[in-house]
């Protein structure tokens, strides 16, 4: 057995502090290269997995924004006029509900109270259905202008109004409801209704 003496307690110091040395090196370049491939990693382009019951399907994907089309446009000028005009029943805060996704905040009061003067004040307790149809976009370059027919329902009796929107929209950012991030942020109605 060794003896503990000042030099064995020195030389056994050293190898220890030695060691944590060694550790504290290793571990030091794991991070570093853990740092390195995360970041790598993150500039891949992901890869698309499309499930189905009895397969799996790979897609390889690129990054690179996309500004939205002129189909995108219409499409999303059909889903706010259907959450704007289709409802069972009209309700202020439904629709505030309905059109605040894809629209500027400022306009959702602006719409809301002029659908409410509109319809509550005017037909009071009637039982009110809206439904649109034959709903015609015209994109342009600084707005789009739709044609379509409103049929309003007033106690179950349809009245068919034709109506043109012309709708300011702006980009901004994405979200779940809104993911191409466009928004209106202006709306004047005309209808033909005599």
């Amino acid at each position: 057995m060794i003896k503990p003496s000042v030099p064995n307690i020195w030389t056994a110091q050293e190898k220890v502090l030695h060691l944590y040395k060694v550790a504290a090196l290793g571990l030091g370049m794991l991070s570093v290269f853990l740092i390195v491939m995360t970041l790598i990693m993150s500039f891949r382009n992901p890869l698309v997995v499309l499930r189905s019951q009895d397969m799996q399907e790979f897609y390889p994907s690129e990054r690179k924004a996309a500004p939205p089309t002129h189909a995108d446009v219409e499409a999303f000028t059909k889903k706010f006029l259907a959450s704007l005009y289709v409802w069972n029943e009209f309700s202020s805060d439904k629709l505030a509900l309905e059109i605040s996704p894809f629209s500027v905040p400022e306009l959702v009061s602006k719409v809301v109270n002029g659908q409410s003067q509109k319809y509550v004040k005017e037909l009071k307790s009637k039982h009110l259905e809206q439904a649109i149809t034959f709903v015609h976009p015209d994109v342009q370059s600084d707005k789009v202008v739709v044609t379509f027919y409103r049929v309003l329902k007033i106690e179950g009796i349809p009245l068919v109004i034709p109506t043109t929107v012309t709708l300011n929209m702006i980009l901004g950012s994405s979200t779940n409801l809104n993911p191409m991030g466009i928004y209106v942020s202006g709306i004047t109605e005309a209808d033909s209704a005599k």
